[in-house]
């Protein structure tokens, strides 16, 4: 017998728009984030526009796969 690939149930989806609504200013960040790359250069990116930043694009990564990500190794049983 095989495990079905994905163990873990979906996130419904009110609460997946709550955590779009929460996370739609980290996308002014995200864009803060380019132009400041693009206008002044990497020196002047603070590490709170790389950690809000990666907070938007997980909380958009849930959004979208309406799945939490799956951080270990899945481990099969084959008979």
């Amino acid at each position: 017998m095989k495990k079905s690939d994905s163990n873990q149930a979906a996130i419904p989806a009110n609460v997946r728009v709550m955590i779009a609504l929460v996370a739609s200013p980290t996308l002014m960040v995200i864009g803060m984030l380019f132009f400041t790359l693009i206008v002044t250069g990497w020196q002047y990116i603070t590490f709170s526009m790389i950690l809000f930043s990666l907070l938007g694009v997980f909380a958009y990564y849930i959004v979208i796969t309406g799945k939490l990500p799956s951080l270990r190794a899945k481990k099969t049983i084959e008979n």
